[in-house]
Parts: C-alpha cells; sequence; structure tokens
C-alpha cells in the first residue's frame, strides 16, 4: 500500500504539474487572444479610418475633376470674351483710324480752301499795290518830265532880261 500510496502521490504530483502547466498555457492563451482582440479591433478601427480616408479621397477627387471641368469652360469662355474683345477692340481701332483720318482730310482741305481764299485776296492787295506803285511810278515820271522841261525852259531863258 505504501508503494500504491507513493504512486498514487506521484500521479498526483503529475497531475498537479500538468495542471499548472495547462493553467499557464491558459494565462498565455488568454493573454493572446485578449492581444488578438485589441489586434482585431485596431485593426477594425485602421480599417475604418481607411474607409473614410477613401471615401474623402474619392469626394476630393470627384470634386476636383468637377472643378477642373468648371476650369476648362471657365477658360474658354474666357478665350471667346478675350477674344472678343480683341476684335472689339481692333474694329473700335479701324473706325476711329479712319475717322481721323477723314478729320484730317477735312480739316486739309478746310485749311487749304482757307489759304486759296488767302491768297486770292493777297493776290487781289498785290494788285490794287502793284497798280499804285504803276501810277505813282507813272507821275514820278511825268513830274520829272514836267520839271525837265520847266528846268530846259528855264535855262533857255533869260533871266536878266526879266528883271
Amino acid at each position: 500500500m505504501a508503494e500504491q500510496d507513493v504512486n498514487l502521490k506521484t500521479d498526483v504530483a503529475l497531475i498537479q504539474k500538468d495542471l499548472k502547466q495547462i493553467e499557464r498555457f491558459f494565462t498565455k492563451f488568454d493573454a493572446a487572444l485578449t492581444a488578438m482582440a485589441d489586434m482585431s479591433q485596431k485593426v477594425a478601427v485602421q480599417g475604418e479610418i481607411l474607409k473614410n480616408t477613401a471615401e474623402k479621397l474619392q469626394s476630393l477627387e470627384l470634386k476636383m475633376s468637377e472643378h477642373k471641368a468648371d476650369d476648362i469652360t471657365r477658360s474658354q469662355l474666357l478665350g471667346e470674351r478675350l477674344e472678343e474683345t480683341r476684335k472689339a477692340a481692333y474694329n473700335d481701332h479701324e473706325k476711329l483710324a479712319k475717322e481721323s483720318q477723314q478729320n484730317r482730310k477735312e480739316r486739309n482741305e478746310e485749311i487749304m480752301t482757307q489759304l486759296a481764299k488767302m491768297n486770292g485776296s493777297l493776290d487781289a492787295r498785290l494788285e490794287k499795290v502793284d497798280e499804285r506803285i504803276k501810277t505813282l511810278e507813272y507821275w514820278k515820271w511825268y513830274m520829272m518830265g514836267i520839271g525837265a522841261i520847266v528846268l530846259a525852259i528855264a535855262a533857255n531863258i533869260k533871266w536878266s532880261g526879266l528883271f
């Protein structure tokens, strides 16, 4: 019996040892399960974050494509308006140049007309002055002729006999 008691005690000691090892295994297993649960929870949170980030990226990409399309439309519209403005400015410039040229032409014609009138007036005055000068020259020659005749007569007269 003593041998049975010893065997029984040995078996109980072995079972206790096995139970302690099983208990340590389950303690480690629980720690591993807890760690895995924490990791699983963190992975789920990270998955949600990634999902939200992906949705935000898709939303941003959609907005960017909309803005890009709007920018292209605006650029085309601005280009068209710029071209219209350029054409209008060119037409206005042409119109102003033609009007300016016409105004200069009219002014030149007016100036030439006035100069012709002044020239005609000056010609008439010069003709009058020439006539007066000719008249004065005729009178000068007439007077010189009379003076020469008077001198000739005076030279031929005997003045001593008159006094």
